[in-house]
Formats: C-alpha cells, structure tokens, sequence
C-alpha cells in the first residue's frame, strides 16, 4: 500500500481497493494502519470540504470513493481511537444531500464500525457502546430508509447478552421501533431482539459482496 501502482488508471485504483478489503483480516494491526492513513485523510478531506465548504475536493472518483469507504469499514484492527473519529466522520457525511451517491457506503462502512460482533477481530476491537449509541441515535435522526442505513442500525444495535457490548435496552427499542415501522426483515429485527447469527443475506453484505463458496461469517 505503500509503492505507486504501476497503472494508476481510476478503474487499477479501483480494483486495487478491492483486493485489499478483500484480504484484509489477513494483514496485522500494524499493516491495516498502513492501509489506513492515506484513505483517512481522503476521508478527512471529503469531510473538511462538506462541513465547512473550505479545503480541495477528495482525489477519488465517486466510484472509487464507495471502495475507500467499505475497505475501511473492513480494517477491524484498527485502534479505537481511529475507528471513533472514523465513525465520526462518517456520521456526519451520511446526511449530506450531494454525497447521496456514496450513502450506502457510508452507511455500510458506519454499521461495520460500530458493530456489536466482529467479523474477524477479537471482542476488544469492538467500539464502546457510548460512542455506537450516538451514531445509531444520528442514524435515526437523520430518518432515511435506505437498506444499508438500516443494515448499519441492526449491526449497531444487534444484540450479544454482553453488557460491554450492548447497546442500551432503551436505544434497543427505539432502533427496534424504527425498523418496524421501516418494515425489516423479520430476521434483522431478530437479532436486535434476541441476538443470533447473520443470515446468508446479511453475511453477503457485511462482506460487501457474495461470499466465496463455504466462506461463512458470525
């Protein structure tokens, strides 16, 4: 992640994104950070120009932004620290008019970091539940019905039988409440209730794509 492509058309870039979300959960903390830092600060600048109209616009294509996004969304090992102001950022792009193009990235990459079971990380890696609590009540605010906005919430609020872990019981009703009224799958509402397993669907966007044959995920 560090060298230059040796073709550095937007369509390379594009597919270089590809193949390191896809590999992630195999590189260390240390080498998830070294993929992060550049998209970070693409990220930071896409939120400095649509905060406060100052600054130059990101380098990426629309196209390559939806990619920057889900293969940051999939770096589980990043520090805590990073994954919050991430979120953060996140959070408060998802209800910007022009970026409606990239909200499902957005709202993908927001609900794998604030996800109450990791994909692949140990249960430290997991965001406290303060900080997930503001987004999923952000997410909620901001009212949009988008499957993956709705995706992101059960993700947040999906419940483990973990105190440090879940979400609390009140903002649980309230996601719950907010997707009955969205008409969730019955299943996604499941999980905020009760906790379980992804079902095949949900495994398929988690990783962002349909899953290679016998790959399964929690």
């Amino acid at each position: 992640m560090q060298g230059k492509l040796a073709h550095a058309a937007p369509t390379s870039r594009t597919e270089s994104l590809i193949l390191w979300r896809r590999i992630a959960g195999g590189f260390s903390a240390g080498q998830q950070r070294a993929i992060a830092e550049p998209l970070l600060s693409a990220v930071r600048t896409l939120h400095k120009k649509q905060m406060t109209g100052k600054g130059s616009d990101p380098t990426f294509s629309p196209h390559e932004g939806l990619e920057v996004l889900r293969l940051l969304g999939s770096l589980e090992l990043l520090p805590g620290e990073t994954k919050i102001e991430l979120g953060n950022l996140l959070i408060d792009l998802l209800s910007k008019r022009k970026l409606e193009p990239l909200r499902s990235a957005l709202a993908l990459g927001l609900g794998r970091i604030g996800a109450r079971v990791p994909v692949y990380g140990p249960l430290n890696t997991v965001v406290s539940p303060r900080e997930a609590g503001v987004w999923a009540e952000k997410i909620l605010a901001v009212g949009v019905s988008d499957p993956l906005c709705m995706f992101a919430l059960f993700q947040i609020a999906r419940r483990t039988v973990d105190r440090y872990r879940d979400l609390p019981e009140s903002l649980r009703d309230k996601v719950l409440a907010w997707m009955e009224r969205a008409n969730a799958p019955s299943h996604a509402l499941e999980l905020v209730r009760t906790g379980g397993q992804l079902d095949e669907q949900e495994q398929s966007r988690v990783f962002g794509e349909s899953l290679p044959k016998g790959l399964r995920i929690r």
